[in-house]
């Protein structure tokens, strides 16, 4: 279901030679016949977790999410099973995003409940911005090196990229434009620094489904049978 159905359906297209842009996924809203008000689907959600993440997997689902915590219990291993009641644009991304902070330790289950009144702005409380690849070319481990203080980076050195594509997550709010192709300038003069070692972090590589919840109203995936990319709609930021 969800994220997860989109991509393996997108995996196997890939591999049969499809190429295909995946904008973000939009939720079915209905109207109510007797008031007329927008409804919206909500899903129960059941998440069995560690007793000392429960406080995270609360904060996560509460928050911007939108979530309801209906039932909390403790069993005597450990474990805490919390109930909640989500809107379903609200679980978009949260399944990489509590494995993650829980430490893989999380087991979630969610399903259908029933339609509710719209919910209003629903955010995954982790909306940062992006860094935005502006020139067309080979990334150099020159330029990446002076990025990875920027935020995560989502390539490597070699990696082609152009205007528009996005290459990693900024650490502070907002879009930053960079130059990943950037190579070091050449010159005949000797500096002490000039054996100096570059080491660059493994950079974080996405799935289809993850990226899907991941991606901003105002990006798309790029997917080809050689690479899967996170890219803005509007290439030109101009």
């Amino acid at each position: 279901r969800g994220e997860l159905q989109i991509g393996i359906l997108v995996e196997q297209m890939r591999r049969e030679g499809f190429e295909m842009v995946i904008t973000p996924p939009q939720i079915l809203t209905t109207k109510c016949p007797s008031t007329g008000e927008r409804l919206e689907p909500y899903e129960e959600v059941a998440v069995d977790v560690d007793a000392e993440y429960s406080g995270t997997v609360m904060d996560r689902l509460t928050g911007n999410r939108k979530g309801v915590l209906v039932e909390m219990s403790d069993d005597s291993q450990g474990k805490t099973r919390m109930k909640f009641e989500v809107p379903s644009r609200g679980l978009l991304g949260f399944g990489p995003e509590i494995a993650t902070a829980t430490r893989g330790s999380a087991v979630m289950h969610h399903c259908y409940l029933e339609d509710r009144e719209y919910a209003g702005t629903i955010g995954s409380g982790s909306d940062r911005g992006k860094l935005v690849s502006n020139e067309t070319g080979k990334a150099t481990l020159f330029a990446l090196y002076a990025l990875q203080a920027r935020g995560t980076l989502f390539i490597e050195p070699g990696d082609k990229v152009y205007p528009g594509m996005v290459i990693g997550e900024n650490a502070k709010a907002g879009d930053l434009e960079v130059n990943p192709v950037r190579a070091k300038a050449t010159t005949n003069m000797r500096t002490q620094n000039k054996e100096e070692k570059m080491h660059l972090a493994p950079p974080k590589r996405l799935s289809v489904e993850e990226l899907i919840g991941y991606m901003s109203d105002d990006e798309v995936i790029e997917v080809t049978p050689l690479s899967v990319r996170l890219r803005k709609y509007e290439l030109d930021s101009g």
